[in-house]
């Protein structure tokens, strides 16, 4: 099952893809916890709505408004010593301890407002010279721990605040526009998510400027061990997204200005665009 969400001025709907046929459903998150109840068949185009991000007046949007979204990091393979040069203290660092310990790194990512979906603008915080993208499979979580369904999920970084100092995480991680969620849930019997190739582009005047590509089956930190840790002592509520860590690490070379668009793909989920813009009002 896939569902997705569009909005026509302040209505709002959700949206079930079922074979070539889309259906207007509940509420994305009843959907996930329930299954489907009612459902009514609408002539909305897919094509045009994931392409032009609009279709008879409805713009595609968040597929569900996350209480809270959790980061994990340095889960993946490929993450040993890779900050080891960008940190100011040399030798073994906090990240190469953290890829060795039996704990994994768990951080708080976002609320719902700090959010943005499907070909809305991610941000560049106004303090920040180096800011990356970072495309990871996004995890739905009831407040059990349940997996309800995948999702593509940029956690953009400021990675030169979080090179400063570690101290700074919160900052780096967390403000207006940080992290863009979708633009489709997929639930969990559709596919593998250790088998999934992710792929990550940036764009400036039109020209990628970056390309780069892994796989699930790259991650060392599997997600039941996430979800245990992030849920220990911890609750969560229903809709809470994790995000699964990355693979993929542009260097400062191609840090996001205001202009570019990022492009992330995940197999069997889709692909999600966002333009870039730097800090100042929305």
């Amino acid at each position: 099952m896939k569902l997705f969400r569009v909005k026509k001025g302040v209505e709002l709907a959700s949206m079930l893809i079922y074979g070539s046929q889309i259906y207007r459903v509940d509420d994305t998150l009843k959907v996930l916890l329930k299954g489907v109840r009612e459902r009514e068949a609408v002539s909305l185009n897919l094509d045009n709505l994931v392409s032009k991000g609009e279709d008879q007046g409805w713009r595609i949007t968040l597929p569900l408004d996350p209480p809270e979204v959790w980061g994990a990091g340095i889960s993946y393979e490929s993450a040993r010593g890779r900050y080891s040069e960008d940190v100011k203290d040399k030798g073994r660092t906090i990240y190469d301890m953290v890829y060795d310990a039996e704990r994994p790194e768990i951080f708080f990512k976002a609320t719902a407002s700090r959010c943005v979906g499907h070909l809305e603008p991610i941000r560049v915080r106004s303090d920040s010279s180096w800011t990356l993208p970072e495309a990871e499979l996004g995890v739905v979580l009831s407040s059990s721990g349940k997996v309800l369904a995948y999702t593509i999920v940029d956690d953009v970084s400021a990675r030169d605040i979080e090179a400063e100092n570690p101290l700074y995480l919160p900052q780096s991680k967390i403000y207006l526009g940080c992290c863009a969620i979708g633009p489709l849930l997929v639930t969990p019997d559709e596919i593998d998510p250790y088998s999934l190739k992710i792929k990550l582009r940036i764009l400036r005047g039109g020209r990628e400027i970056y390309a780069g590509e892994t796989s699930t089956s790259r991650m060392r930190r599997r997600i039941e061990e996430q979800v245990r840790y992030l849920t220990r002592d911890n609750p969560i509520p229903d809709g809470t997204v994790l995000t699964t860590g990355t693979g993929i690490v542009p260097g400062k070379e191609v840090a996001l200005t205001h202009g570019d668009v990022v492009e992330i793909e995940v197999e069997g989920i889709g692909t999600q665009i966002t333009p870039v813009v730097k800090g100042g009002p929305v």
